[in-house]
């Protein structure tokens, strides 16, 4: 491809379009949010166009051009050829592949514009990126803010797109010089007064019309040398003045936001700063929930008391654990106290009002299957809401990349950088724990089998990692993987397993109260409901609404259909909580999320 010198002979920058490409369609672009807002702010032409990478690649490309252009070019600015016109285009982990072979179409039909590719895929590797990537001009190192406001004002101003000595050259900006040479910035830039930032969701509206999730962040930066992250460009957290921090999320709440998740890295770093935040939110009048990634060994006594008072489903709290084994800990710059973790997420579940989602990371430097499960049953012990098994991404540029050799990973050359084997655990293993990761999906994490999975924890005393062990090696010679699964089919495969360890009486009733209270739609035939049979006395039941209000308080009789929709009532042969041999009753009220104990004397 020739170099590309300039927007056209005199010719000057007209439009500028940024392109987010999300995972999926329920995700908004936030830093390019941030980027386009702020070059509106200072008077330039831009338009942000955001999709996902699950769109047909040439249907974009349609959009794109069609966006960037009018039928009338003269008035537009831009020539049918591109000149006038920069693409900037975002580059992450999940989207790759997908953006380069978009920008390398781009060039094809739009050949004399601009290419700008930034993001945490390309920024930390400029130099390679412009010598591979052929159709990219220049390359956004850092945060973007004000570098591009400065190449976009150095456009406009009838600039060349590859200056021609290094006094010309833009801070933040890798590019090719005329002279084939590539200038790229020593470090990556960043935005040192998050103040200067607009509010980012100019639509919000239409944002929450289409039920997207927008996503907001109060500080930039991390303090901490996570080996696998590529979060601490700057290890000098900055902070967005309180004022302003406050002022935006009312606009959020005055929306009415349904979910606002906060990306900072480490959200609680300075409890003089995050504190009045979260007491503000606590106190609003809004029904939203808001998400913050937290670091919980370090919640003071005040903040642990604070978050037991807060509305009922009000925050969110995501906790990466990543590990419990001192030693992995130490070699991935992780400076966790599990201790001090554990008591205060036992604390803040035992208040039972905001969910709590843990984070581990298989494939970890030093950490075998023996000690990964170890740190499994760990986390799994605290009974978090969700437990999300990920595994280690070796990413360009990251301290872990540096130690491949010494501690023997073997990863994906491309993205993801997923890992494959170490040197304590081999690729059968490592895909062995993939497959397990779905398994506990379906099971534990779906929320699905709660009286299932305790039974089973139990019976292994305590060891859920090789209960799911166990389960996986089922799972697998039933050929179960990589087919979808509805509710019946995994309660089949419990079933199964249970069949198997002689133990199919007593647990199908455990598990025919899981199916009842969170699937009531779902009725195995083979369980043996006694819902026909017991109908003369259920229905008795229902008519004494004095007997049914020590039950349901608020109970008052409108019609057969509605109660059948709201409540259930069933029998069990088998108790499912204590194993007796007794016929005992559950009372489900699907309305109030609520599961009662019925006196048997109350039924018969």
């Amino acid at each position: 491809m020739p170099v590309v010198t300039g927007l056209g002979e005199g010719r000057k920058l007209m439009r500028t379009v940024f392109v987010g490409t999300n995972s999926k369609y329920i995700h908004t672009a936030l830093g390019l949010r941030y980027i386009n807002e702020y070059m509106k702010e200072n008077g330039l032409e831009t338009e942000l166009v955001e999709v996902t990478a699950n769109e047909p690649v040439l249907t974009v490309l349609a959009r794109l051009t069609a966006v960037a252009m009018t039928s009338d070019h003269k008035a537009s600015g831009v020539e049918k050829d591109g000149s006038g016109l920069v693409f900037g285009l975002e580059v992450h982990i999940w989207n790759r592949d997908y953006v380069l072979e978009l920008a390398g179409l781009l060039r094809k039909v739009l050949p004399r514009c601009v290419i700008l590719l930034g993001g945490p895929e390309v920024m930390f590797r400029p130099v390679e990126t412009l010598e591979k990537v052929t159709a990219a001009d220049m390359i956004v190192c850092g945060e973007g803010e004000e570098s591009v406001l400065n190449l976009l004002r150095h456009l406009e101003a009838g600039g060349s797109v590859i200056p021609g000595c290094p006094e010309e050259e833009i801070p933040g900006i890798a590019c090719r010089r005329d002279d084939g040479s590539i200038a790229a910035p020593a470090v990556p830039t960043v935005v040192e007064d998050l103040d200067i930032l607009p509010f980012p969701y100019p639509d919000l509206e239409q944002v929450l019309a289409d039920h997207k999730i927008p996503y907001y962040e109060c500080t930039r930066g991390c303090p901490f040398h996570c080996a696998y992250c590529l979060s601490g460009i700057s290890h000098q957290v900055r902070r967005r003045s309180l004022p302003l921090v406050l002022a935006d999320l009312d606009r959020f709440i005055a929306a009415g936001v349904p979910l606002l998740k906060f990306v900072d890295r480490t959200y609680n770093l300075d409890e003089s700063y995050f504190l009045p935040i979260m007491e503000h939110l606590a106190a609003a009048d809004t029904d939203a929930t808001f998400h913050f990634e937290i670091k919980a060994d370090i919640l003071s006594p005040r903040v642990l008391d604070f978050l037991k008072t807060v509305p009922p489903g009000r925050f969110q709290l995501e906790i990466g654990v990543q590990t419990t084994n001192p030693e992995v800990l130490r070699v991935i710059g992780r400076q966790d106290h599990w201790d001090r973790l554990a008591a205060n997420v036992k604390e803040l579940l035992a208040a039972g009002n905001m969910h709590i989602h843990m984070d581990l990371i298989a494939g970890l430097p030093l950490e075998d299957m023996a000690s990964f499960g170890r740190s499994f049953n760990d986390v799994y012990g605290l009974r978090p809401h969700m437990l999300q098994l990920g595994f280690l991404k070796v990413l360009p540029g990251t301290v872990m990349e540096k130690g491949t050799e010494r501690y023997g990973l073997v990863y994906m050359d491309r993205t993801p950088y997923e890992i494959l084997s170490t040197g304590v655990v081999s690729y059968e293993e490592m895909r062995f724990l993939k497959v397990l990761e779905n398994v506990f999906d379906l099971t534990g994490n779906s929320g699905n089998f709660p009286f299932s999975i305790n039974y089973w924890e139990k019976r292994y005393e305590g060891d859920v990692f090789r209960f799911f062990t166990d389960l996986t090696r089922l799972y697998l010679e039933r050929g179960m993987f990589g087919v979808g699964h509805n509710v019946l089919a995994v309660a089949e495969l419990l079933h199964r397993f249970a069949e198997l360890r002689g133990v199919e009486e007593e647990f199908r009733e455990v598990l025919r109260l899981d199916l009842f209270w969170k699937q009531p739609r779902v009725k195995a035939p083979w369980l043996g409901w006694n819902t026909e049979r017991n109908y003369e006395r259920t229905t008795a039941f229902w008519r004494d609404e004095e007997k049914v209000r020590r039950y349901l308080p608020d109970f008052t009789f409108k019609n057969w259909r509605t109660l059948h929709q709201n409540y259930a009532l069933e029998e069990f042969r088998i108790d499912p909580e204590t194993l007796e041999k007794k016929k005992t009753y559950f009372l489900a009220d699907y309305q109030k999320k609520r599961l009662t104990r019925i006196k048997t004397d109350d039924i018969i």
